[in-house]
């Protein structure tokens, strides 16, 4: 199937689950193909957040700082002083 990228726009929704059952779908402009909707094989599960493996070495950590590993990294840092 081809279809122009100005009508891709307002039926994006519909191509997407169309690409996900097997129709080839090509995004074309002024006729001439430049893309094709295909769908993910293998979809990945986001990588989880680093913590502060990251800072390893880097700094010195207090004995008390197992009350942070609820919290995120970001707001380790600024209680640490470091943001």
């Amino acid at each position: 199937m081809d279809i122009g990228i100005k009508d891709a726009k307002n039926n994006l929704s519909n191509l997407v689950a169309q690409a996900r059952t097997g129709t080839r779908i090509f995004l074309t402009n002024r006729g001439e193909r430049m893309v094709e909707l295909v769908p993910v094989k293998d979809v990945k599960a986001p990588a989880p957040e680093r913590g502060l493996g990251w800072l390893k070495g880097a700094i010195k950590l207090p004995k008390n700082y197992q009350k942070w590993k609820r919290q995120s990294s970001k707001a380790v840092m600024k209680d640490m002083g470091l943001l």
